[in-house]
């Protein structure tokens, strides 16, 4: 399983040296074997945080230049958020995620190969979505809601709170388009504790928090 304290303990050891790092180094720092961390690096390079140069037999890994279509992204979100007044950012969030719930919900039918996602499905795969942005959400799930637990977010933290607003609307899409009806509540995180969002699926038990 991919290890995302691992990940960043290889980044931050090759930002110790402009010049580059071999695999062998970086093997030794973190305490793993030549084979694992070759699967490491490999998984880090396609998300273009890291990358080697050819030094005779040998690779050298570095850190590339800092430009990256999500973080290009995520600076665009917070520039526009922070110009947007805040009795508008939680309209702009319900359509974005509105929008991009379609588009997801299409693609986990389309997976599971079924007209309609079960109660199971759509747990799973909101757990899914956060392991496919980068983070790690877990689910809890009663007869009358889904509460997504935000263990680790995928955003940095300026964007957070506006992108867990997202989420919350693409979670309500998945959700009222298979089951007829969703509501959600986002929780923000109080201290040493994560953010949580609730997705209610019978109308009598949602209530405004």
């Amino acid at each position: 399983m991919f290890n995302l304290e691992i990940e960043n303990k290889i980044i931050s050891f090759i930002k110790t040296s402009p010049l580059g790092v071999t695999s062998s180094e970086i093997a030794n720092y973190v305490g793993l074997n030549r084979m694992t961390i070759t699967k490491y690096l490999a998984v880090i390079r396609e998300r273009a945080l890291i990358d080697f140069k050819q030094f005779g037999m040998a690779k050298l890994w570095y850190i590339p230049v800092n430009l990256s279509k999500e973080g290009f992204l995520s600076k665009i979100m917070a520039d526009i958020t922070a110009n947007i007044p805040e009795n508008e950012i939680k309209a702009f969030c319900e359509r974005a995620g509105i929008s991009l719930g379609e588009d997801i919900n299409l693609m986990y039918l389309n997976f599971n190969g079924v007209e309609r996602l079960s109660f199971d499905q759509i747990s799973n795969a909101y757990i899914d979505i956060g392991k496919k942005l980068g983070g790690i959400f877990k689910t809890k799930v009663t007869s009358e809601k889904i509460s997504v637990e935000i263990v680790q977010s995928p955003f940095d933290q300026s964007n957070a709170k506006v992108m867990n607003r997202i989420l919350s609307g693409v979670f309500a899409k998945i959700a009222a388009a298979n089951l007829g009806y969703a509501k959600v509540v986002v929780l923000e995180p109080k201290e040493n504790e994560n953010a949580v969002i609730e997705v209610y699926l019978k109308r009598e038990e949602n209530k405004e928090q």
